[in-house]
């Protein structure tokens, strides 16, 4: 039975347990770990610091660069723009607390770098809450298409089904309702390859932004195109035990069923969900990312609009409490780790 279910860190932040504002909506897990990492009267700083080693945002120990035998590297306050340093007891030589995690080389404080991240995390545009915590575009830029890269890697590692699991797909913008014509004026709309994973609630989606339709072919190569690209990605993004269900506006490929066959072992109400209902979430999602192509060439915008779609998909599989799985996830790719042998 299958189952259907700048520089430094002395940016102000001595009010910021109490009192916080944003220029977009913050969920209250989200806001109440932002809070965490920043509440504090007295060196704030420091604080932080221990704060973000204990998260495992910065390393906790460091190696020195000399990596002589009387070198033993500690934490110390200085006079440096973090207010803490790594320091070499034994050769002296100096490393920015920073070094070896996601914060190193950033220009703009490691506050505000948080901040970046939960904007992200919330979907807020870019520029707004650069602005608003003032930090330099270019820089707040750089920190949203690192966690875009981070998200659509993490995605790939994901497969959708598994044993006694059901996945629909189907093809946008073909399944929109005919009767209520699509009459978006953009300059492209991509084909667009949904999947979603039955047994998750809320629906865990795949987007695939399809290739075959942003080349020159003719007519009677175009359908074993579209069918052979529609095999490959089902193929590489299901688990091989999967029952993988084909809506109508898909061809029908090896190993699959079409929808017409699923519904009619369904109630009428799980009928009109697989057929309609099922999609409302992803079909938004399709139709927000027109959005993104401003009329340039399409396979350019494609790969934005497959950004773009992979980091709101991902976001919608944890909502509140997002803030927390990224900063781990950021945790675990960038901080360095280092075991530091202890003499007998």
């Amino acid at each position: 039975m299958f189952k259907m279910e700048p520089d430094s860190t002395t940016y102000d932040i001595s009010n910021s347990s109490k009192d916080v504002s944003f220029p977009f909506c913050v969920g209250q897990c989200n806001l109440s770990l932002y809070k965490h990492f920043v509440s504090g009267e007295k060196n704030t700083e420091i604080q932080l610091i221990e704060r973000l080693q204990t998260f495992g945002l910065l390393p906790k120990t460091i190696l020195c660069l000399e990596n002589k035998p009387t070198c033993k590297v500690m934490c110390k306050s200085a006079r440096v723009v973090d207010r803490v340093q790594w320091i070499c007891e034994g050769c002296k030589r100096k490393q920015p607390i920073r070094i070896g995690s996601f914060f190193y080389r950033l220009q703009c404080t490691m506050v505000q770098a948080l901040q970046m991240i939960l904007a992200w995390c919330e979907d807020a545009d870019v520029h707004v809450a650069a602005e608003f915590f003032d930090v330099k575009p270019r820089v707040a830029v750089a920190i949203y298409d690192k966690l875009d890269e981070l998200t659509a890697s993490e995605l790939s590692n994901t497969k959708l089904g598994g044993e006694d699991a059901v996945v629909l797909s189907e093809m946008y913008p073909d399944c929109l309702n005919r009767l209520s014509p699509d009459t978006t004026d953009q300059p492209h709309v991509h084909q667009i390859l949904m999947m979603a994973d039955t047994k998750h609630i809320p629906t865990h989606y795949r987007f695939h932004v399809m290739k075959n339709h942003l080349k020159k072919v003719s007519n009677s190569c175009n359908e074993e195109s579209l069918q052979e690209e529609v095999e490959n990605t089902l193929s590489s993004v299901t688990h091989g035990n999967s029952l993988v269900v084909s809506g109508n506006n898909i061809p029908i490929v090896d190993g699959t069923a079409s929808i017409a066959q699923l519904v009619q072992h369904c109630d009428v109400e799980m009928q009109h969900f697989l057929s309609n209902r099922i999609w409302s979430q992803a079909i938004t999602l399709c139709n927000a990312s027109r959005d993104l192509c401003s009329g340039g060439p399409s396979l350019l915008c494609a790969s934005t609009v497959q950004r773009y779609l992979d980091t709101s998909l991902y976001r919608l599989r944890y909502g509140d409490g997002f803030y927390e799985h990224m900063l781990k996830i950021i945790a675990n790719k960038f901080t360095d780790k280092y075991e530091i042998c202890k003499e007998e």
